[in-house]
């Protein structure tokens, strides 16, 4: 946290006046990992507990009750820790979820589009610089992250997609504000709560928006808002 100066104090504000229970949960089959988690966590004296299946961190959640849950890749036999988040998120539904992917390995769009408070691939962990500042700093403002590889897989995918498209199609401006919150990650219901909208109405616009992409569904149309950018969307009235 000290990195994030000058967000440092809106770090320790987020500490000291958020919901989340700074107990901590790891989910991990990774030797080393678990090793520096634990370390990181135990001496701060807030760790409960180590899983290395979904399974085992399912029973952790419900026994443990933590507030912060770290999953990374390559979890014991068959288990995804894309589906550990969507399982703890119904155990615990205000839990602040880390979750660490694979970029290789894990569809970026599940990853993009899941339960987690925060998402970052895995060569980004042992990166120094922005991706884990940013990420501390959106989670202390109360923001999901999204870090900027895993954008920029999804990116990828897009312009495949795209078949070259080099400008994206004019939006409203209700359009738009609807576009942000989509590549957000937020659900139709938590737009219209967000926008002060109907539900109805964030559905109309959200068929309009894969009108004009050229796409038949909500994964097509995310894929295309991240490829573009929310800077580069024309913003109509």
């Amino acid at each position: 946290m000290r990195q994030t100066r000058p967000n440092f104090s809106a770090a320790i504000n987020w500490l000291l006046t958020s919901e989340i229970r700074l107990k901590v949960g790891v989910v991990s089959s990774q030797r080393l990992m678990l090793f520096g988690l634990y370390h990181l966590v135990s001496q701060k004296r807030c760790f409960a507990f180590m899983a290395s299946s979904k399974l085992a961190a399912l029973e952790g959640i419900q026994q443990h009750q933590p507030g912060i849950l770290i999953i990374t890749p390559d979890l014991d036999q068959s288990d995804s820790g894309i589906e550990v988040v969507e399982h703890a998120h119904q155990l615990a539904g205000n839990l602040c979820s880390i979750l660490i992917v694979n970029s290789s390995r894990h569809d970026p769009h599940l990853a993009y589009g899941s339960k987690a408070k925060a998402v970052i691939c895995e060569e980004e962990i042992f990166t120094p610089g922005d991706p884990q500042d940013q990420l501390i700093i959106s989670l202390a403002q109360g923001k999901r992250y999204r870090s900027p590889a895993l954008k920029a897989l999804i990116a990828d995918q897009a312009m495949a997609a795209v078949g070259g498209r080099d400008c994206p199609p004019a939006l409203t401006g209700r359009e738009h504000a609807v576009a942000a919150l989509l590549m957000e990650g937020c659900n139709d219901r938590q737009v219209a709560d967000r926008l002060g909208m109907a539900y109805t109405t964030v559905r109309t616009h959200g068929r309009s928006l894969r009108q004009k992409f050229g796409v038949s569904n909500r994964s097509q149309l995310v894929l295309q808002l991240i490829h573009f950018g929310l800077e580069r969307l024309q913003r109509g009235r």
